[in-house]
């Protein structure tokens, strides 16, 4: 992606992608999430789905009409039913048996409150396991082009050095490299070097990127970032405007209001639509919009990482980039 040079609130129309691309997905913590609901009748309606950032990403991609091949893990009953869930969604994925079973998420959302009534863990990878995912990836990049570093929000899977080694490996074969980690994975990722990384506010502070939530500390924080390794930066901050930034250029990214439904999953659509922007050529500028669309839009329905291209691309071509 490459910044404009103008500081315009519009440019140029965004409407969505027009070429269908292919976009790897590192997604090592697939989820198993079995929630019940409350029907229009008052009967209970049970709906599973597979979860986890990196599948949210990935459906993401596909809503915006390019083709997501989620690198994931699977093993145990649970695996056999994700598996199942994520072919019949159509992605391209590639599959790393496991000796243990996915996690597997319960909540009942009948009520006003979620309550979880069991979250088991995710499984710890051994040494095979990683092997054979890391090879999945590789594979999966040469193929697209474009990777999005995800899926690890939940639990320490995998070593540190792992995200290290696979930006070198496809920096070093012209692989642009979208993170969306924090913590220690993100600066071992950031010493190899990344095209963009992506946080919430929360994971920069939390990551001591940034002192406080003032714009003028979040706007340091970012370049601290930069300087670290990341040609450009987008950070979310929930319902104030986006702060990003390109080698030329700082903006903040303003949207049109809609109403917040379910406000989890903005973060990962936004990290779809950049790798879909950088997939398809889109300017940092047009990435930006087309993100900023794709949060708006997901957190005002039911459903992580959903929504629809033609209303994206109407919210992206409203959504105002201001110079900061």
């Amino acid at each position: 992606m490459h910044a404009s040079d103008d500081t315009d609130s519009h440019g140029a129309p965004v409407a969505g992608p027009d070429t269908a691309a292919d976009i790897a997905i590192f997604a090592p913590a697939l989820l198993l999430n079995i929630e019940l609901h409350r029907s229009v009748d008052e009967s209970t309606e049970v709906h599973l789905h597979a979860g986890g950032q990196g599948y949210w990403v990935a459906r993401m991609v596909q809503a915006l009409g390019c083709r997501p091949h989620p690198c994931v893990c699977v093993g145990g009953e649970s695996g056999v039913a994700l598996r199942a869930l994520i072919e019949a969604d159509g992605f391209d994925a590639w599959f790393t048996s496991t000796s243990r079973s996915n996690a597997v998420h319960v909540h009942d959302r009948r009520g006003d409150e979620i309550v979880s009534v069991i979250e088991t863990e995710i499984p710890v990878l051994d040494r095979h396991e990683v092997d054979e995912l890391y090879s999945s990836i590789i594979g999966a990049s040469l193929r697209a082009g474009v990777c999005v570093v995800a899926g690890t929000q939940l639990a320490p899977i995998l070593s540190d050095d792992v995200f290290g080694r696979l930006v070198r490996d496809l920096r070093a074969n012209d692989v642009t490299v979208i993170v969306d980690v924090c913590g220690e994975p993100l600066k071992v990722a950031l010493e190899a070097g990344v095209d963009v990384v992506k946080l919430s506010l929360d994971e920069l502070l939390a990551d001591g990127w940034a002192a406080s939530d003032d714009v003028a500390d979040v706007r340091a924080g970012i370049s601290t970032l930069r300087e670290a390794g990341a040609r450009a930066v987008v950070v979310s901050r929930a319902d104030q405007p986006t702060i990003a930034a390109s080698p030329d250029r700082m903006v903040e990214v303003r949207t049109p209001s809609l109403e917040v439904l379910d406000g989890r999953g903005g973060g990962d659509s936004m990290t779809a639509a950049l790798a879909v922007g950088a997939a398809t050529g889109l300017d940092f500028d047009g990435s930006l919009r087309l993100a900023a669309g794709a949060a708006v839009l997901n957190i005002s329905r039911h459903g992580l990482g959903t929504g629809r291209l033609d209303a994206i691309a109407e919210i992206a071509e409203r959504v105002e980039l201001h110079d900061c």
